[in-house]
């Protein structure tokens, strides 16, 4: 069964401090600001603001 979490973290070091980038090749990624640890976003990391921000 999937959990739902309501803020995302780094899946390396739980940290809840996350950065989304681009990536010509791969898509939209996420970074962790306190490991390094990056992979590709999912679901659990797009929020509505986040969309907007991104449509511009």
């Amino acid at each position: 069964m999937q959990q739902v979490i309501d803020v995302p973290e780094c899946d390396f070091c739980h940290s809840i401090e996350l950065e989304l980038l681009y990536n010509k090749t791969r898509g939209l990624l996420v970074q962790c600001e306190e490991c390094g640890f990056s992979r590709v976003a999912s679901n659990a990391h797009l929020d509505s603001d986040t969309i907007t921000l991104l449509a511009g």
